[in-house]
């Protein structure tokens, strides 16, 4: 599990639970850290996480030569930081001229709506494809249904492109994106919290604690 955030705050309280493979950022998320650069923000994440977590970066340019030059820089500032690269004409570019020259550089293709952009992202080289599980849904497109088919794909064709789900509302749609078939998901603070405080679960401990007062000795 990742955690959707650029929130310091946010990853301090998520952190000691041991669940966290990395931490996902974009340019949404860092614009809502005011008075704050992207470099400066993520050193500060690159401060919490251990050698095995990743955080990763989205690159950013109206041109290829733009959307490449800040991939480089991007990567340039610490082995831990995997690349997000936009699922666009100029993105699949990218992709797969950083994969040529540097298989070993993490890429995340992001803004995932159709099976059809994960298949070029896969044939680009990626590591990952990010479907954006809510956002498909506001747009009326059946995601977990677009997420199996991708899935399958991906077994079929044999490459080892994993599916990170993204963009989600509610905690329903996550378990429904693991169960069609992604191989992770990156979650805002607000809906690993939720998950962790279920009604019926709070209301059986809270039972369970008058019990064990009533019976001790």
């Amino acid at each position: 599990m990742f955690l959707d955030t650029a929130n310091i705050t946010e990853i301090e309280a998520i952190l000691p639970f041991q669940w966290l493979s990395g931490v996902t950022t974009n340019p949404t998320l860092l614009a809502k850290e005011k008075g704050k650069t992207r470099a400066i923000i993520s050193r500060e994440i690159l401060s919490m996480l251990d050698e095995n977590q990743r955080l990763f970066i989205q690159a950013t340019g109206e041109t290829q030569a733009e959307l490449y030059e800040d991939a480089q820089t991007i990567l340039s500032k610490d082995a831990r930081i995997a690349i997000k690269i936009p699922a666009d004409q100029n993105g699949f570019r990218v992709m797969a001229q950083l994969k040529q020259e540097r298989p070993d550089v993490e890429i995340l293709a992001t803004a995932i709506f159709s099976v059809e952009q994960s298949y070029l992202a896969a044939l680009a080289g990626c590591d990952w494809v990010a479907p954006y599980v809510n956002r498909m849904a506001n747009q009326g497109l059946h995601a977990t249904r677009i997420i199996a088919d991708t899935a399958t794909l991906f077994k079929q064709l044999g490459v080892p492109t994993k599916i990170l789900g993204a963009s989600f509302k509610n905690t329903a749609q996550i378990t429904e994106t693991l169960i069609a078939g992604a191989t992770d998901v990156t979650i805002p603070a607000d809906l690993v919290e939720a998950m962790m405080a279920n009604k019926l679960a709070a209301d059986s401990i809270q039972t369970f604690q008058l019990h064990a007062k009533g019976g001790r000795t």
